[in-house]
């Protein structure tokens, strides 16, 4: 790892909750050179939630891009010991990537929870799929992913990492950059699905500021484009969900991917 970044994991086992979201959470998105700064992985609802319950075994990639880095965080992990929050520190001033791939997971959900739910996330690909396939009654099956990335700035060099692919399935990417924003302007997104656009996908929008959350359902256009009005205040997150019936059923009906971006102001 390069002087210009020190990492610390601060160890702390904490009790997974079953939320839809799952992100990656910095006690503060803007920092002065040198200062340090905790980063916490957070899974819950209504962008509010807990400690996740996980360590190295249930990461298949966590990588830093900061100004040259492009490093490999993974084996900084421990198996032996549980987990799972960050210590970062940066001394150089720039903007900082931080992406999460975790492994796959499996998870059994009651018939009606699972139409529910593909109801919420907009996934009307398998809604249309499971009533055509007379699925409508069956217990979801299902294998998940989770990939996720957190945007911070270090000073007031403001550099291009925040728009780097990270290797994600499914990738959120600024089109422009997030701390550059003037007040009244939107952010800019397109998102990717293995490399591809996700065209007309939903996309929830989530701010939470002095205490308070608010959500927003948006829909990427036909290229995976969308524009999110921003206000330059509180945490922002994006949220989405991809799904895909299995052809090979005998330990899962579906694979879904679920991934989101944060990044805040003072």
């Amino acid at each position: 790892m390069k002087k210009a970044v020190t990492v610390f994991f601060l160890l702390v086992f904490s009790v997974l909750l079953n939320g839809h979201e799952f992100w990656l959470e910095p006690i503060r998105y803007i920092l002065k050179p040198g200062e340090a700064v905790g980063l916490k992985f957070r899974v819950g609802e209504n962008f509010t939630g807990q400690n996740w319950q996980g360590n190295k075994s249930s990461v298949e990639q966590l990588r830093l891009f900061y100004k040259d880095v492009d490093d490999d965080l993974k084996n900084l992990l421990s198996d032996s010991t549980q987990g799972d929050s960050l210590r970062l520190q940066f001394f150089d001033e720039g903007t900082v990537v931080v992406a999460y791939q975790s492994t796959n997971k499996y998870i059994e959900i009651s018939a009606d929870t699972f139409q529910t739910y593909l109801k919420e996330d907009g996934l009307q690909n398998a809604i249309d799929y499971r009533t055509a396939k007379g699925l409508t009654d069956s217990i979801g099956r299902e294998y998940y992913k989770r990939s996720v990335k957190t945007i911070f700035q270090v000073g007031a060099d403001k550099d291009s990492a925040y728009k780097r692919k990270t290797g994600l399935p499914l990738e959120i990417i600024p089109l422009a950059h997030p701390y550059t924003l003037k007040k009244g302007q939107a952010l800019p997104v397109k998102i990717l699905f293995k490399d591809s656009v996700l065209a007309n996908n939903m996309v929830k929008v989530w701010h939470r500021h002095n205490g308070k959350t608010e959500m927003t359902d948006l829909f990427t256009d036909t290229y995976g484009r969308l524009e999110v009005p921003v206000s330059l205040s509180g945490q922002w997150m994006l949220s989405v969900v991809k799904i895909e019936p299995l052809s090979d059923t005998s330990g899962a009906n579906w694979q879904s991917y679920w991934g989101s971006l944060t990044w805040g102001y003072k």
